[in-house]
């Protein structure tokens, strides 16, 4: 087993993250609730939801990542972020979504130019939020894989910077600091869930490309002190993570990639997360899209006195994969859930603003 020393990014990179990102006049703690009525409907002991559906005002957890990552990218160039310098600098990256607006917010906020490219399977409404950002979109035939090759290809002159949450190679220092970005998740979690006096049993995590599984889990088990026990939660046509875990190296999986948790459209894993997700998975779920409505319609209504829970189809990924577990009885044991089970998930985004819900 590899120790948590070995892992990237380290310690030391996580809290520097920590403490920058914590300092910006728009950063708030996001808030864990306690979903009592979710754990009363799936028979476990507590349900604890990680809200991210309004980080930064742009309603998901990728607002972590992308600004540390474009920040980190400019101080490294010896160019002070929002300086008359910056608007020299193009920010690139592909997306399915999320990380693409939270890019764009960052290139607006420090003075930056922004180009993102995306796939065929966008929908108008993600594309709407990121150009109204301020960003520049490019459509790539293909998936978001494709969009990564065209967004790595894109950036070889000195005045663009790739801004990527995906590393095939161990080459790009940009995604372990989004990864890092993306820890402040984990040391929050920590922070709050000790506050309650609880350790998770389980922590049922969305995976893409897995970087923000990855960087929630390190920055949980650097806070924490313990190893959480992970469950990576997968769409069925875009496993790719549980194909990887399964023949212990990166692994990519074929077609279209299709499904309506748009963010885990992704056909081959981020290296540096895989390496993480390796020591701490100890299970992993792939689910298909019905699954995924019924229970994004169901918390969107609020269940058994919940408040109704503002989240969308990505953001509902994780707690649908601990849904369709805890649901199926054989699962259920192989999973080791059970009326005791204290499971951490996480809403990774909010809803779609109601103007842009006419071009979905």
């Amino acid at each position: 087993m590899t120790s948590i020393i070995a892992l990237d990014p380290g310690r030391n990179d996580i809290y520097q993250a920590f403490d920058l990102i914590s300092s910006w006049p728009e950063y708030r703690q996001s808030p864990l609730i306690r979903a009592t009525g979710l754990a009363r409907e799936l028979g476990l002991g507590t349900v604890w939801i990680k809200d991210e559906s309004k980080r930064f005002g742009l309603g998901g957890v990728k607002a972590l990542g992308a600004p540390y990552g474009l920040k980190q990218q400019l101080l490294k160039r010896g160019i002070t972020p929002g300086s008359p310098q910056c608007a020299g600098y193009t920010a690139v990256a592909a997306t399915d979504g999320n990380h693409g607006l939270a890019v764009a917010w960052a290139a607006q906020k420090f003075g930056c130019h922004a180009r993102i490219y995306v796939g065929t399977e966008v929908d108008q409404a993600r594309i709407a939020r990121i150009t109204d950002n301020g960003a520049e979109i490019v459509r790539v035939d293909g998936t978001y894989d494709d969009a990564v090759l065209a967004a790595e290809n894109a950036a070889q002159s000195p005045d663009v910077l790739l801004i990527t949450d995906t590393d095939y190679g161990h080459e790009l220092d940009v995604t372990r600091d989004i990864m890092a970005g993306y820890a402040v998740l984990g040391i929050e979690c920590a922070r709050q869930l000790r506050a309650e006096n609880i350790t998770p049993d389980h922590v049922f995590l969305q995976c893409g490309v897995g970087g923000m599984a990855a960087g929630c889990a390190i920055g949980l088990w650097h806070e924490s002190g313990q190893k959480p026990n992970v469950c990576t939660v997968e769409a069925t046509n875009a496993a790719c993570l549980q194909a990887s875990l399964a023949t212990g190296e990166l692994t990519s999986v074929p077609g279209k990639l299709l499904t309506r948790m748009i963010g885990l459209s992704c056909g081959k894993p981020s290296l540096p997360a895989f390496e993480i997700l390796r020591e701490v998975s100890t299970h992993s779920i792939a689910i298909n899209d019905d699954v995924a409505l019924l229970v994004q319609n169901t918390l969107s209504a609020g269940i058994n006195g919940d408040a109704p829970l503002e989240t969308w189809d990505t953001g509902i990924a994780g707690i649908a994969g601990l849904w369709h577990v805890a649901k199926n009885h054989d699962l259920r044991a192989r999973f080791g859930l059970n009326a005791q089970s204290n499971v951490l998930v996480i809403n990774s985004e909010g809803p779609i603003p109601l103007p842009y819900r006419a071009n979905i």
